[in-house]
């Protein structure tokens, strides 16, 4: 066999291998985002599977153990609040977490208990962080009649 032949076959072998470790990265990594409705609706389908969902915490279900860092509480999609899935979360509780505050979570679904086991726990900047209407006749930057601004 040929010296270039050698170096041929070596190279599509770490080609093919490294295409073969992105694959398995990216499929590991990629998670698909569910709201709470849809995620009832999978059902068993989805169990074991890596899954993103989103809702919004329901009031008077927040529990937090502060030594065993345990968080549980239950999130409804907005509109559909008989439609609950308990969530628990194992980490440091976020400081702007509270109820009726929109979450997402990463984890996995246990469709049996209706029980979402988040690895992850973001919460959505609150409406308090918003700007607030400007006084009327702010111009926003723009040049008045005079050309300053």
């Amino acid at each position: 066999m040929k010296k270039s032949q050698k170096f041929a076959i070596a190279g599509a072998v770490i080609f093919l291998t490294i295409v073969a470790l992105i694959y398995t990265a990216f499929k590991q990594s990629s998670v698909y985002y569910m709201t709470v409705p849809e995620l009832k609706s999978k059902g068993e389908s989805v169990v074991g599977q890596g899954l993103r969902a989103s809702g919004q915490v329901k009031d008077g279900t927040i529990s937090y153990d502060s030594e065993k860092l345990i968080l549980n509480f239950d999130i409804f999609e907005t509109g559909t609040p008989t439609e609950a899935i308990h969530v628990t979360y194992k980490g440091i509780k976020p400081d702007s977490f509270k109820a009726d505050v929109q979450v997402i979570l990463e984890g996995k679904y246990n469709p049996q208990e209706s029980l979402f086991k988040a690895t992850t726990l973001l919460v959505k900047c609150p409406s308090r962080y918003e700007g607030k209407t400007p006084p009327p006749g702010y111009n926003q930057g723009k040049p008045t009649e005079g050309g300053k601004v």
